[in-house]
């Protein structure tokens, strides 16, 4: 059983500002889109295998809401005041089939009115961790990302790598953040201060860049 990156997120309080400032570094977002219940809107840049999402509030009412107060959205999006963690992985299965798939940890059902009626997203970071990234995994089939459009610093790229850095937690990593670090998923390390780091294309071309004003490095 092998786990593909669908796609990784990263929270903002301000999405035209983030959007305009990766655009300008040379990212392409081509997709947005509202979520209905759950209080947040997007702007998606299509990666060959994956996408990256930039994710911010849009409605403060749904955000607060039971159903969504236990992923933390709301706290992540304000992450520089609150402490939590502003980054999400979504891991999916080649053919879907997450409903079959045998794991070592407990998930919890997720369902925002925006999935569909008798739907939900499988996820794995505890309810109220939010100072972990936000795992989930997504039951869609596989599909190329591939669109003749999306073109990143004059290239089609590949997501070949997601590193997540987290400040000193005062509990463990829970098992099942921990579990797909430990295949080799994602990477998670330890450092003064949170940091997402995307590699391109294996980082063939050797280059790398810290995106001001947020905690984002790319390497490509």
């Amino acid at each position: 059983m092998s786990w593909e990156l669908d796609h990784v997120f990263l929270t903002v309080p301000d999405l035209v500002r983030s959007e305009r400032l990766l655009t300008e570094f040379g990212m392409s977002f081509t997709a947005r889109v509202a979520h209905r219940g759950q209080g947040t809107i997007n702007a998606c840049a299509m990666f060959e295998n994956a996408f990256f999402e930039l994710l911010a509030a849009h409605d403060l009412a749904e955000l607060e809401s039971e159903v969504v107060k236990p992923l933390g959205l709301h706290q992540r999006i304000q992450w520089l005041g609150t402490g939590a963690c502003p980054f999400g992985v979504c891991f999916g299965l080649s053919d879907g089939a997450i409903a079959g798939a045998a794991l070592p940890f407990q998930t919890w059902p997720y369902a925002p009115p925006y999935v569909g009626a008798c739907a939900s997203i499988p996820i794995v970071t505890p309810r109220g961790r939010s100072r972990e990234p936000l795992l989930f995994l997504s039951t869609r089939p596989r599909a190329s990302f591939r669109t003749a459009h999306t073109v990143h610093r004059g290239s089609l790229r590949t997501l070949t790598k997601i590193c997540v850095t987290l400040p000193p937690l005062t509990e463990p990593i829970s098992e099942g953040v921990r579990w797909f670090a430990q295949q080799g998923s994602f990477a998670l390390k330890n450092g003064p201060s949170y940091l997402l780091e995307l590699e391109w294309d294996g980082g063939c071309e050797q280059q790398s860049a810290l995106l001001d004003d947020l905690p984002l490095c790319i390497r490509w």
